[in-house]
């Protein structure tokens, strides 16, 4: 049985850790359950589920904060729905109410009611998702409540159309409180959930269903003397296998390979390139990158001084691509070229996405360098590449990798990205690199100009019910090293077929606004310009410059 499909599924990840009222103590440990579980549940060696597909919802002030994105998760998820909650729990012994709390929530039963959120909002949100399967784990106190809630016969989830099952974990059961205990990092229960996410369970397969994850943390705590957790399970949704098993290393996952190296956290310190080695953290122990063109791209990058020419900015870094360089003066000596086996692997990994680790050494000398030997610094990505003139007077390669840090979801432009409009709202502005963000309405300015037609083939995808589509790119880039302008001088609406190759410099444009294709050397049509939309012939020249030494075809045949 495979995992649920993480592209289908949504998570929703609801904690309340600060109170406004003294008779609701703070519960600082919730905080670092939601960071916890968001972690697990996206790394791909336990679910991999993507952020995007993982809201946390921190501190819920009302009841639509908490209660609208399970409401959007469940009509979206198709395979899995998991929602979970920790913080206080308060419950309407008389009624058999479960209440879910608020920042503002007040324990005096006669104001439960309007303070609180109803569990049975919840259970309603979650009866209407289209999930095949759905997955609810509670961790507050009386939080077993919600077994009989999800037991009843009156439009209970089991009711409800074919579907493989529903699982409600509680971590306590309606009459017992659970346990944070002050000073540790997590809630009692979310502890061992954690352990499970995060290192798997001994002796048992590849794939943990919700059974034996249950059984495993009611085992930790029965042995612990803590809150005992209740399941229901409806329809076989227990036998749902959840997650991998981390305590099982399956054949052809241990490195060398992409992404983390279990074991090996961010800032662990190396003496020497054969420690690396050793740790499978940075396989050569000369070159400075690691990987193939044909496996997907680079697995690791190795910063030590060796190009006069990198820059490390901590988070954002202008790598310097290989060869050309004489090895006794340290000297560029000739044009670097996209066909050698390290640039091309750097190439590969800006298309496939795959993540780079990265190391930095002393010798690199920087702020961001380890006093000696060398530092395994995290995941990057590899965002663009161009060619330039280096300091030494020869064509180089360079490299824009940005760190794979977790960002907020609400996260948006400072103001000074937003031109000194800071009423604009913020789905004005798009993301689009790390810090970097664009402007939709001229993004759609431009699309509506060409009717969502392509600039260089003139195709405009069409979706069904006549919706058309296109995308945009920018002729000079935004950001470091590039700074081009956010204008509509600077944008072209190009089908995604052209805008890759384009960004990829596989197709340039020459100062007459011919498109020329650079792996046949062959004009392939002019580019279509309307009155309202002058291209600025300094961005065109500029794009064009930064890919002169983008592959031949022949180039392509000898790359390994």
């Amino acid at each position: 049985m495979k995992l649920p499909d993480p592209r289908l599924s949504r998570a929703v990840l609801i904690g309340t850790s600060k109170y406004s009222l003294d008779n609701m103590p703070d519960l600082p440990a919730v905080a670092n359950n939601l960071a916890a579980i968001k972690e697990s549940l996206c790394d791909h060696r336990t679910w991999g589920l993507p952020p995007q597909n993982c809201k946390v919802i921190s501190e819920p002030t009302t009841h639509s904060e908490m209660v609208d994105p399970i409401v959007t998760a469940a009509g979206e998820a198709t395979d899995t729905l998991f929602v979970y909650f920790a913080g206080h729990g308060l419950a309407d012994s008389e009624a058999g109410e479960l209440y879910l709390t608020l920042t503002n929530s007040d324990s005096d039963l006669r104001r439960v009611s309007f303070t609180a959120v109803a569990y049975d909002h919840i259970r309603r949100a979650i009866v209407h998702s289209n999930a095949k399967r759905r997955v609810v784990v509670l961790d507050c106190c009386y939080s077993g409540y919600a077994l009989g809630a999800m037991s009843g016969h009156e439009n209970n989830m089991s009711d409800q159309a074919n579907i493989e099952g529903t699982c409600v974990i509680t971590s306590a059961s309606k009459t017992k409180k659970s346990l944070a205990p002050p000073g540790e990092l997590y809630t009692s229960f979310t502890a061992e959930l954690v352990e499970v996410f995060k290192n798997g369970i001994e002796g048992h397969p590849r794939r943990l269903s919700l059974d034996k994850i249950f059984s495993h943390i009611h085992r930790a705590l029965q042995s612990k003397a803590r809150p005992l957790p209740q399941i229901l399970n409806r329809n076989t949704a227990g036998h749902l296998e959840l997650i991998n098993n981390r305590a099982v290393i399956s054949p052809g996952s241990n490195p060398p390979g992409y992404g983390p190296v279990p074991g090996i956290e961010v800032g662990t310190e190396f003496p020497d390139r054969k420690a690396l080695h050793d740790a499978k953290v940075h396989r050569p122990l000369q070159a400075g990158i690691c990987g193939t063109q044909s496996a997907g791209g680079a697995e690791s990058i190795c910063i030590s001084g060796g190009y006069k020419d990198d820059q490390d900015h901590g988070d954002l870094i202008i790598y310097t691509g290989h060869g050309g360089r004489d090895p006794d003066t340290k000297k560029q000596v000739s044009d670097q070229q996209a066909n050698h086996p390290g640039n091309a692997a750097l190439i590969s990994s800006q298309m496939s996405r795959l993540p780079v680790r990265v190391i930095r050494g002393a010798d690199a000398g920087t702020e961001h360098s380890p006093s000696s030997g060398y530092s395994y610094d995290g995941l990057f990505t590899v965002a663009d590449h161009w060619s330039t003139i280096g300091l030494d007077g020869f064509r180089i390669l360079q490299f824009r990798l940005e760190a794979l840090n977790d960002e907020s979801d609400t996260e948006y432009p400072s103001t000074e990205h937003q031109h000194s409009q800071p009423h604009i709202a913020p789905d004005r502005w798009e993301r689009i690199s790390r810090g970097i963000y664009q402007d939709r309405q001229l993004s759609e300015r431009i699309k509506k100009m060409y009717d969502n037609e392509c600039q260089i083939c003139g195709i405009a995808l069409e979706t069904i019910g006549g919706i058309r589509y296109a995308e945009t790119t920018h002729i000079r880039g935004l950001g470091i090293p590039h700074n081009g302008p956010d204008t509509l001088n600077n944008i072209l609406c190009l089908c995604p077929n052209h805008r890759i190759l384009f960004d990829l410099g596989a197709v340039t444009i020459d100062d007459n606004l011919q498109v020329v294709d650079k792996i046949t050397g062959e004009l392939i049509d002019d580019l279509r310009v309307t009155p309202k939309h002058r291209v600025d012939l300094s961005f065109i020249r500029y794009h064009r410059d930064l890919h002169k030494t983008t592959l031949t075809q022949s180039d392509h045949r000898q790359s390994p």
